[in-house]
Formats: C-alpha cells, sequence, structure tokens
C-alpha cells in the first residue's frame, strides 16, 4: 500500500518541483539560520527561485552559486525588514524575514530584487557604494516588472518619484555627486545616494539607447564572459565600454565626478529603462 502524503509534504515536494522547472540557471544554496515550518519554506524558497529566475531573463545567467540565508524577524511591519549581501567568503544574500506574511506579499516587496542585482556585478568596494547602490536601485523594477507585479507604466512611474525625492533631498548643490557621496552616506541620506546613483544607469542607458543597444543587452554579455567576485570601478567600467563598442560607462562617470548638483534625469526618454522590448 501506497504511504499517504500530508498537505505539508505534498506542498513541499510541488514547490521544490516548481522550483526545479523555473529557475533559470543560478545554483542557489539555502542556509536556514533560524527554525521556519516547512511551509514557510516552501514560500521563501519560491519567492527567491522566482526573483532570481526572473532576474536572469532580464540579464542572462549568474556564473556563480549564490547562497541566500534567511534569518526570522517575527512581528514586522513589513515582509523583509533588513537584507544585505555577502561579498566577502561567498556570494550571497542574508534576508531576515517575517514568515507571517504571504508569498504575494514577498513578491511585492523590492528587496530580493534589489540584493540579488547586486550579485550581476563585483564588488566595488565600500566608496564606490554609490554606483552599486545605484546599480541595484535601477535594476530592482524591472525585475519586479519581470516578476509581473509591475506594469511598465509601474516602472517609470517608481523611478521618476524616486529620482524627484533624491533630487529634494540633495543639498550639497556645489559639489558634484561622486565627492558628496560619502557624506550622503555618513548623514545616513541613503534614499538620495541610491537614487542618485541610480540617475547614472539611467543616463547610461538611455545613450546605448540612442544607439540602438541597452544596457541589459551590456549586463548579459558581460556575464558570459567577465564577472568576477571583485574588482576595480575602472576596470568594471573599461570592460562594460569594450563590450558596448563605446565609451557610455566612463563618459557617464566623468560627468558624474565633475559636474556639480543632482545628477540629470529629467531630459532622459521616459523609457529609458527598461520596457519588453529591452530585454534582449
Amino acid at each position: 500500500m501506497g504511504m499517504r502524503l500530508g498537505p505539508t509534504v505534498r506542498a513541499l515536494l510541488t514547490a521544490m518541483l516548481v522550483s526545479a522547472t523555473s529557475n533559470a540557471g543560478a545554483a542557489l544554496e539555502y542556509v536556514w539560520q533560524d527554525d521556519f515550518a516547512p511551509a514557510d519554506q516552501v514560500r521563501l524558497r519560491l519567492w527567491i527561485d522566482e526573483t532570481a529566475a526572473a532576474l536572469e531573463r532580464l540579464v542572462g545567467e549568474l556564473p556563480m552559486r549564490v547562497r541566500v540565508h534567511f534569518h526570522r524577524r517575527d512581528g514586522a511591519r513589513e515582509p523583509v525588514p533588513w537584507a544585505n549581501t555577502e561579498r566577502y567568503r561567498s556570494q550571497g544574500v542574508h534576508f531576515h524575514v517575517d514568515p507571517g506574511f504571504t508569498l504575494q506579499d514577498f513578491r511585492r516587496d523590492w528587496t530580493a530584487p534589489h540584493e540579488l542585482s547586486h550579485l550581476v556585478l563585483p564588488y566595488l568596494g565600500r566608496r564606490h557604494a554609490w554606483f552599486a547602490e545605484g546599480f541595484a536601485s535601477y535594476l530592482q523594477y524591472p525585475v519586479m516588472g519581470e516578476l509581473g507585479v509591475l506594469t511598465t507604466a509601474d516602472v517609470q512611474r517608481r523611478y521618476q518619484r524616486n529620482f524627484e525625492r533624491a533630487e529634494r533631498g540633495y543639498d550639497k548643490p556645489g559639489k558634484p555627486f561622486v565627492a558628496a557621496a560619502a557624506q550622503l552616506r555618513s548623514e545616513g541620506k541613503y534614499p538620495v545616494l541610491y537614487w542618485g546613483g541610480a540617475a547614472y544607469f539611467l543616463q547610461v542607458d538611455a545613450e546605448l539607447g540612442s544607439r540602438g543597444q541597452s544596457l541589459l543587452g551590456v549586463l548579459r554579455a558581460y556575464l558570459g564572459c567577465c564577472r568576477r567576485d571583485h574588482a576595480r570601478l575602472d576596470d568594471l567600467l573599461g570592460e562594460l565600454d569594450r563590450l558596448s563598442g563605446g565609451s557610455s560607462f566612463r563618459d557617464g562617470y566623468e560627468r558624474f565626478r565633475t559636474q556639480p548638483g543632482f545628477p540629470e534625469f529629467r531630459s532622459l526618454p521616459p523609457a529609458a529603462g527598461w520596457h519588453p522590448q529591452s530585454k534582449n
């Protein structure tokens, strides 16, 4: 007589099958730092599997093992009150989560798209946090679009709202953004730091688009050939320019290094970011 499976075990096996067939290629290793019920593990794994697959549909397969750590944070006001990437001993993310939230709540949260996006680029050091955080901020909404929780119009509205808020919070009009970045961080002005950095990628994406290219396409080429765990920013910019056949990445950095005030974003095409035609 066959073994009868309980509903929790059946759900776990089903989710494991879905994960195996839907994951685009990242080697995800799950580490449970605290106790989670089997049903909670199913939900959390599916959330990360789906997010990683959405990211990889945009930029290609992450060429390394990614270790995903889960920590409990019961009684939180949001699904993921804290998360951070791990870049030294391994490439991975620590998620502090409240398992009381639903799968759809986790899907609608921007934290996993942001943190997993960090892993597309190598670790560049604390000095260039504006660049790394700007990149993850710029990419998080396209990933959410791929997940189906944001429309193209939603992505553009969120870009606009965050750029405008960051511009209002930038109180160093005489300083170029790169020169102000360390002070913004020490003052805890993280939204200004993140979205000022994201404006760099908006500018580069718009310039690439004027040549019939896209940031996503360059990133796909980069992951296919050149991704490493650590790099100097100048070397990374050189590789991205080589792959794109131009100088958009270095030219953009020079603008951020020399032009005072909050970076320009208003004059750029509203579709400079993600839209369905830009995925390939």
